[in-house]
């Protein structure tokens, strides 16, 4: 949706108080916190859905599978209260945590997953941790990880977006020279050409550039043990990018013509979000309805087995051999001087 031009005159604004508030930080007027374990700050420059979280997922596997114990800090968007807290995976409620946090709970369960406003500290509540993964970090001046990882999805790459409030760019692309590494998401499953995606973007030899795709699989049943026959069904989308992720789907199931349902990132499902779902089924006729992991996560048991239910599971796979983005984390790391503690 193109934003109103009142919101152009307010760009500059915007720009000067980011500017401002980094520059305390970096004058030491506010303070700056340095953690003592290898922290990895996943961020972006641009507003909205950018393949943050199912990263952050993905790295923490790998670190698991070689032996790391990994802690992951959110601030724990959507949730009631700002306590700092530690996720119980025995009541894993989106209300108490929010729902990024009880979806990598849900899918890491030996991962310490960890809600607070403050990165530092939630930080601090998990100080055996071998490395920590903190959520939207890239604009968090009072912190200082050990690197940046910036996402930046492969459609929404031009140089030609707006600052915030006027367009979706926190920063310009400018700002990627601060990034340790930078990872292209949801890039074309028949090819493309990184070396051409790095002097577009204009980006310096030492930011590490690696691109990833987003696969997905057919839907899967929740509360019930019905398969998915290409059934007529409402899909379902309160995400970042919505839109784009819910015509995703309709290509995946070759369903063109199947009902939709695009609602607002973090969207409570209850309330009036569940009345337009119910609604929707019935106009459409729907049989079942389809959502994602991280929608799922704001469900209760009585809306999961109220109509039959399908998720759609999302993974992240880079072109590279599987190591390459690992190895390059644990020389980044050691680089700046915090070692990954691999076992030996």
């Amino acid at each position: 949706m193109r934003p109103s031009l009142w919101f152009y005159p307010l760009v500059p604004l915007y720009w000067l108080g980011q500017k401002l508030h980094r520059g305390l930080h970096q004058s030491g007027i506010l303070a700056v916190h340095h953690p003592r374990q290898p922290v990895i700050g996943i961020g972006n420059i641009q507003a909205g859905g950018s393949g943050k979280t199912p990263l952050a997922m993905h790295l923490i596997g790998l670190c698991q599978e070689r032996g790391l114990s990994t802690a992951y800090v959110s601030r724990g968007y959507g949730r009631q209260g700002k306590s700092n807290l530690l996720v119980d995976m025995a009541n894993l409620d989106p209300r108490i945590y929010g729902d990024e946090a009880c979806m990598v709970a849900s899918a890491l369960p030996e991962c310490t997953v960890i809600v607070a406003n403050r990165r530092s500290d939630g930080i601090a509540l998990a100080p055996k941790a071998d490395i920590v993964f903190v959520d939207d970090a890239f604009q968090h001046w009072s912190l200082k990880p050990t690197l940046h990882i910036v996402t930046m999805p492969f459609n929404q790459r031009s140089s030609r977006q707006k600052l915030l409030p006027a367009g979706p760019l926190r920063e310009g692309l400018s700002a990627l020279c601060r990034a340790d590494m930078l990872v292209i998401t949801n890039c074309p499953l028949d090819g493309f050409d990184s070396k051409a995606l790095a002097l577009e973007l204009k980006l310096s030899p030492s930011v590490a550039l690696h691109c990833a795709q987003t696969l997905m699989d057919m839907p899967q049943p929740v509360g019930h043990e019905q398969p998915w026959q290409g059934q007529t069904a409402l899909l379902v989308a309160g995400l970042g990018q919505s839109q784009s992720v819910l015509d995703q789907w309709k290509a995946l199931l070759k369903s063109p013509h199947a009902a939709t349902l695009a609602l607002p990132d973090h969207a409570s499902l209850s309330g009036r979000h569940w009345a337009s779902i119910t609604q929707a089924m019935k106009q459409s006729q729907a049989k079942a309805w389809v959502t994602s992991t991280k929608d799922l996560a704001r469900l209760s048991e009585e809306q999961i087995t109220r109509f039959p239910l399908y998720v759609i599971p999302l993974s992240m796979r880079f072109p590279q051999e599987v190591t390459d983005i690992f190895n390059q984390l644990e020389k980044l790391c050691a680089k700046k001087g915090q070692p990954l503690p691999l076992p030996s």
